[in-house]
C-alpha cells in the first residue's frame, strides 16, 4: 500500500514542485507573493517566496511521510491495510488539491492570470469534488484510529463504524456533487455557504448516527472505572 501511495502521490507532487520552481525563478527576491484569496478572487494576504513556493511542497512531503507511517503506528494497522482504496484516495486527493492551490499561487504571482480575474472559488470547487470522491470510498474503510469518521462510538462498535461510514459516504457524495455544481452555477458566497452547510450536516448526522447505532449494538464496547 505504501508503495502505491507514493506512486499515486508522485504526479501531483511533481506538478507542484515544477510550479514552485517556476514561481521562485520567475519572481524577484523581494516580490510579494499572494498566498490567500478572498471570495472575489483577489489576493487578500501577501507573503514572501518561502511561504509562497516552499510551504506547500514541504507540507506534501510531511503528508506522504504520515500516510506511509499509518499502518505502523495505528494499533489497528491491519485495518489500515484493508482500507487501502480509501487511504490511497485520501492520500492522492489531498495532494491534488494542494497542487491546485500551488497553481493558483504561482500563476497569480507570475501574472499569468490577473488578480481581479483570479477564480476565487477554484479551491472550493476542488474541495467539493474531493468530498464527493471520498464519499465513494468511505464505506471501504475498516475501523482504525487515523482515517475515517472517528467518534467515540464508531471506535467502540464495528457495527456503528460500518453503518456510519456507509450512510456518511452517501451524504458526502451527494453533498460534494451539489457543492461542486453550486460553484459552477451560483455566486461564490452561495457556493461556499452550500459547502459549509454540507460539511456541518455531515458532521452532525455522523455523530448522531454513530451514537444511535452504538447504543443499540449489543456487542458494543463499554468501559467503566473500577469501583473502589
Amino acid at each position: 500500500m505504501i508503495r502505491k501511495g507514493l506512486v499515486y502521490a508522485l504526479p501531483p507532487f511533481a506538478l507542484m514542485l515544477a510550479l514552485s520552481i517556476w514561481g521562485w525563478l520567475g519572481t524577484a527576491p523581494d516580490a510579494p507573493i499572494p498566498v490567500h484569496f478572498g471570495l472575489d478572487g483577489a489576493p487578500d494576504r501577501m507573503s514572501g517566496k518561502l511561504e509562497g513556493f516552499v510551504l506547500l511542497p514541504a507540507m506534501t512531503l510531511f503528508i506522504c511521510a504520515l500516510f506511509s507511517l499509518m499502518p505502523l503506528i495505528d494499533p489497528r494497522g491491519e485495518n489500515i491495510r484493508r482500507s487501502e482504496p480509501a487511504v490511497l484516495t485520501v492520500w492522492s486527493g489531498v495532494i491534488w488539491v494542494m497542487a491546485a492551490a500551488q497553481a493558483l499561487i504561482t500563476l497569480t504571482a507570475l501574472e499569468r492570470i490577473e488578480s481581479a480575474q483570479t477564480p476565487g472559488p477554484f479551491i472550493g470547487f476542488a474541495c467539493a469534488v474531493l468530498l464527493a470522491v471520498l464519499g465513494n470510498v468511505l464505506s471501504k474503510t475498516r475501523p482504525n484510529w487515523l482515517i475515517g469518521i472517528r467518534t467515540p462510538w464508531t471506535l467502540s462498535s464495528d457495527k456503528s463504524w460500518d453503518v456510519t461510514h456507509r450512510w456518511g459516504g452517501r451524504l458526502m457524495m451527494g453533498g460534494g456533487a451539489i457543492s461542486a455544481l453550486s460553484f459552477l452555477l451560483t455566486p461564490p458566497t452561495v457556493a461556499f455557504t452550500v459547502l459549509g452547510v454540507t460539511v456541518t450536516t455531515l458532521a452532525g448526522v455522523s455523530v448522531g448516527l454513530s451514537y444511535w447505532v452504538w447504543k443499540n449494538d449489543p456487542d458494543r464496547d463499554t468501559y467503566s472505572a473500577a469501583s473502589d
